[in-house]
């Protein structure tokens, strides 16, 4: 049964973390701390900026939680995302390095929310990347279209047993 307003959806959704956030914020103090959350969320609307039926949902603590209405939106925006947090470390205007994860398939909306078993995974997937790195499960890449999946560089991780799930997921290291 679900909630009245909810809907069944079909997308992919991306989540971001900021690694060594913690320790970053006690070294400099919240207001700093706020300061390069305020600059991941730009960043992340900058990796949204043109792209149909995507949004970010909601912010988690030092992360973010972004929704597309495909695949290959989502891993877009990763990738962009990516490239910009990595640009601005280079620079010395982001101190701190990002992880993702992306996965695709079924959902609901709760509002502005979007919650399910697709959700629950996607953040797992995030959560077992390393700095400056994405995962996308194969459930997502097997999702996009062709020749944007044959441009990606993936290397595979493997089946992953991730918290809470039963099934393996599939996972593949990607960038460009």
């Amino acid at each position: 049964m679900t909630t009245p307003g909810s809907e069944a959806c079909t997308g992919s959704v991306l989540f971001t973390d900021l690694v060594g956030f913690t320790e970053f914020n006690d070294a400099v103090g919240d207001a700093q701390a706020v300061e390069v959350l305020d600059r991941q969320t730009l960043l992340a609307a900058e990796a949204l900026n043109g792209q149909d039926d995507a949004r970010l949902v909601k912010e988690l603590g030092d992360g973010l939680m972004l929704w597309f209405g495909t695949a290959n939106a989502a891993v877009d925006a990763a990738l962009h995302l990516m490239g910009s947090v990595e640009s601005a470390r280079q620079r010395g205007a982001f101190p701190l390095a990002i992880r993702m994860g992306v996965h695709h398939g079924e959902a609901l909306t709760r509002g502005d929310d979007v919650v399910g078993a697709t959700i629950n995974i996607g953040a797992r997937v995030a959560d077992l990347a390393g700095p400056g790195e994405l995962l996308v499960s194969d459930v997502a890449l097997n999702a996009m279209e062709t020749e944007d999946r044959d441009v990606l560089h993936c290397a595979s991780v493997g089946p992953v047993r991730v918290k809470g799930v039963r099934e393996p997921v599939w996972l593949q290291r990607v960038s460009r």
